[in-house]
């Protein structure tokens, strides 16, 4: 697991989580939940910024060693998927627009539009090299593309 028990008290009383849970129906044990949401948390990151990234090092990462940011964007869509199984009523109005958030950076970093300080994917024929086309750096080598319009010229 990527995200750890401890790391919810960032956005929400371990309290509160606790109860979340209990109200979910866990009848075993709380990592049972936990460990659903973190999955599908992982599996959106890896689905959508694994096109520009190698995240298979970062995702291995324990304790303090871990990027920040994917944890923020990780506890967004996990804490999420808790909600989920309460009352849509119940849900925070912070919970949906963290959500939310979280998979519009999502959408950017898979576009190219923002960056993450991981390594990038290594291209198919392996090369590797930042710019062939198939890889990107933290500079906008490679996939990233912006600007598809035209450019003007002011010819009449």
């Amino acid at each position: 697991m990527y995200l750890h028990y401890n790391d919810y008290q960032l956005r929400i009383s371990l309290d509160l989580l606790d109860i979340l849970i209990a109200q979910a129906g866990a009848t075993d044990d709380t990592n049972t939940i936990l460990i659903s949401a973190d999955k599908i948390a992982m599996d959106t990151i890896k689905t959508k910024a694994g096109v520009l990234y190698d995240l298979t090092a970062e995702l291995q990462k324990t304790n303090d060693d871990r990027n920040g940011y994917l944890i923020s964007l990780a506890l967004s869509i996990a804490l999420y998927e808790v909600y989920m199984r309460s009352d849509d009523e119940e849900i925070p109005p912070k919970v949906i627009k963290n959500y939310e958030d979280a998979l519009d950076a999502l959408d950017k970093i898979a576009n190219g539009k923002d960056v993450l300080d991981l390594p990038p994917k290594i291209s198919a024929n392996g090369s590797g090299t930042p710019g062939d086309g198939e890889t990107v750096g933290t500079m906008g080598n490679g996939l990233r593309r912006l600007g598809s319009q035209k450019k003007r010229t002011h010819q009449m």
